[in-house]
């Protein structure tokens, strides 16, 4: 048996896992009936802290949501590390569907510090510059070689972007393999970002680009529409 682990999108499934979604019950999505998503996204808001989540088809597209339902029309701008996935594997989607300016944060390793963030927030009130808005966080890093960011690191950038105003974004796309590699919980992780969602591929193995992104009720409801 070939194990392939260079992506979750090679993956495909075995036997049981198509008995187990020809077998899994059903109905209609839209309107809240599914039991099958309904159950996940209850574990999934569940497993991250969250009031409730939504079941969406990739990574990027819980990127791009998560970003919509922050972002204002007219100048807002996102901060986060320049080898993030929006920035480099969305496609310019931020500004494309949301009108957002994507302003890097440089650090090591794909992380960046408290005090790298407040030094390249924009000022406040200026005409001239983006309206800082919301700092994103990709854990673990992608581009930077899977590092898991130091919890209290993570602590300091969500305090700066709490005392600033800020909404955060947690881009958990390997969530679950720093969940493993430091044993804290994902709920741990998670707390203090508005939204947040993992990918059920790189947790089970399966051949799907499921994902759930987790968020208070009203972001939900904001990135059901936005789907």
């Amino acid at each position: 048996m070939l194990v392939n682990l260079f992506s979750d999108t090679q993956t495909r499934p075995v036997d049981a896992m198509r008995a187990a979604m020809a077998a899994a019950e059903v109905g209609d999505e839209q309107r809240g009936e599914d039991p099958t998503v309904n159950a996940l996204c209850a574990r999934v808001a569940d497993l991250l802290g969250m009031q409730a989540a939504v079941f969406l088809p990739s990574g990027t597209m819980c990127n791009e949501i998560g970003i919509r339902c922050h972002i204002r029309p007219g100048g807002d701008a996102v901060h986060l590390h320049p080898t993030a996935h929006p920035i480099t594997a969305e496609a310019g989607g931020p500004a494309a569907l949301s009108g957002a300016v994507l302003s890097a944060v440089d650090g090591d390793a794909g992380m960046f510090t408290g005090a790298a963030l407040e030094a390249a927030l924009f000022g406040a009130g200026g005409r001239y510059e983006p309206r800082s808005r919301l700092v994103s966080v990709e854990q673990t890093t992608n581009l930077a070689g899977g590092r898991v960011w130091p919890l209290e690191q993570l602590r300091e950038v969500l305090d700066v972007a709490a005392r600033r105003g800020l909404r955060a974004h947690l881009d958990g796309a390997r969530l679950m393999n720093a969940v493993v590699a430091s044993g804290v919980p994902a709920a741990e992780w998670a707390r203090g970002f508005d939204t947040a969602w993992i990918t059920s591929p790189r947790v089970s193995a399966r051949p799907s680009g499921r994902c759930s992104r987790a968020a208070p009720r009203s972001s939900r409801r904001r990135g059901a529409t936005s789907r």
